[in-house]
């Protein structure tokens, strides 16, 4: 075990002896502490046929271990809180517990015992495959979920960013628990895992439990490689017509990485356009207008491509007035760019954001786990800050020329309605 790395804001970085990277911030002044265990596998490292199996093995990790039964494991995490859980996005697979610094020991052991002691029984498999399947319809069941997945999945097309987390039902009942601890040896491995840590906790004596409850965890014994590629924009569109009250619009664009230099001004232009109540969306679409109740804009982000998207819905009838709305808001931000006052307030409400999230125990370990395993420059707080100051009505003008395009803008809707677009 060595200590790669001392850095500013409290932060260290070490590496165990099976390649895990280890990464902590401590703050005595919290009573809380959060510890999460990151994997480098999501959806877009499958493949046709086996989609869904890294969001499969996440549920599985619940169904029980080696030493203990998975009603054994829910009464260990209720006692401590109640609040492991775990999560599979695109590109990662997290698990993770928020609980009191005393309770610490057993999150962490409790982790480590899911995920090296996996019991993977092929009856629990049967029986978690029809909650997966529920979760499916679930998702089905919700318009606006289903508008953002299905257009992403056009956008990219059968490239693996496009593919389902839950996976297809297909694939789903066909799982075996070999594949599953196939697809573990492949990804659950010490060079493609991080544990972070943030809150109050004493950094030696968590170390010392984070290397015993991991140690089990093998290593590649060769430089671990990803097989993702970056995926190409298809300008895409769909209608999907459904019996419900409104229509779901979901428009999308293609933008900046996380990892992207521009990726602090694409905050800037999100703020401005359509992340609260004080956006262009919000203010025309909604308070001037009266048009709906939800719309906004996010941004969807990866590694080494993103989407910017703008949600909207609406009943029918006021679907035209909306897209027209919508659509001359771009037009405007093309023709007119921002406003300094947009630009100062949008700055604001960042800092103010960034720095609310760091009274989080469980954001800083999530922050400090994805520096750690995407190997992002560490920045201070400070030098965030900066970053978002410099930030000038230039650079989001740049921005908008260069991605918010109507030539280049993919669409979806779901809905009682029967258009072509």
């Amino acid at each position: 075990m060595s200590l790669n790395n001392k850095l500013k804001d409290n932060i260290d970085v070490y590496s165990l002896d099976n390649r895990i990277r280890v990464v902590f911030e401590q703050n005595k002044h919290l009573n809380s502490v959060t510890v999460g265990v990151w994997i480098g596998v999501g959806s877009r490292d499958e493949n046709c046929d086996n989609n869904g199996i890294a969001h499969m093995i996440e549920h599985m990790l619940f169904k029980g271990t080696k030493t203990m039964s998975a009603k054994q494991l829910a009464v260990r995490c209720a006692i401590i809180g109640g609040s492991l859980n775990a999560y599979t996005s695109k590109e990662n697979t997290e698990f993770y517990c928020k609980t009191l610094p005393s309770c610490l020991k057993e999150g962490i052991d409790i982790l480590g015992d899911m995920i090296c002691n996996p019991k993977l029984d092929p009856e629990d498999l049967e029986r978690e495959k029809g909650v997966v399947c529920e979760e499916i319809d679930m998702y089905k069941d919700s318009p606006e979920d289903g508008v953002h997945e299905i257009l992403q999945k056009k956008i990219w097309k059968k490239q693996p960013l496009g593919y389902l987390i839950s996976g297809k039902k297909k694939n789903v009942k066909a799982f075996s628990t070999e594949e599953l601890r196939a697809f573990m040896d492949k990804y659950y491995v010490g060079e493609n895992m991080v544990v972070s840590v943030a809150g109050n906790f004493n950094k030696k004596e968590t170390l010392n439990w984070i290397k015993t409850a991991f140690e089990k965890v093998p290593t590649n014994n060769e430089t671990f490689v990803s097989d993702r590629k970056t995926p190409s924009y298809n300008k895409a569109s769909f209608v999907k017509g459904k019996d419900i009250e409104q229509l779901h619009m979901n428009l999308a664009f293609e933008a900046p990485s996380f990892l992207d230099e521009d990726r602090y001004t694409a905050v800037i232009l999100n703020n401005i356009l359509g992340s609260d109540v004080n956006s262009r969306l919000f203010q025309t679409v909604r308070e001037n207008n009266g048009l709906t109740y939800s719309v906004c804009s996010y941004p969807s982000s990866f590694s080494d491509t993103g989407l910017l998207h703008i949600y909207a819905a609406m009943n029918e009838h006021q679907y035209e007035r909306t897209y027209d709305l919508v659509s001359n808001i771009l037009r405007e931000l093309n023709e007119k760019g921002i406003t300094s006052t947009e630009l100062s307030n949008a700055k604001k409400q960042t800092i103010v954001e960034m720095s609310l999230n760091r009274d989080s125990t469980a954001s800083r370990m999530s922050a400090n786990a994805k520096n750690v395993i995407y190997d992002i420059p560490w920045e201070l707080f400070e030098d965030k800050i900066e970053r978002i100051n410099k930030v000038t009505k230039a650079d989001v003008n740049k921005l908008v020329g260069k991605y918010l395009q109507m030539e280049k803008m993919s669409m979806g809707i779901i809905g009682p309605v029967n258009l072509k677009i």
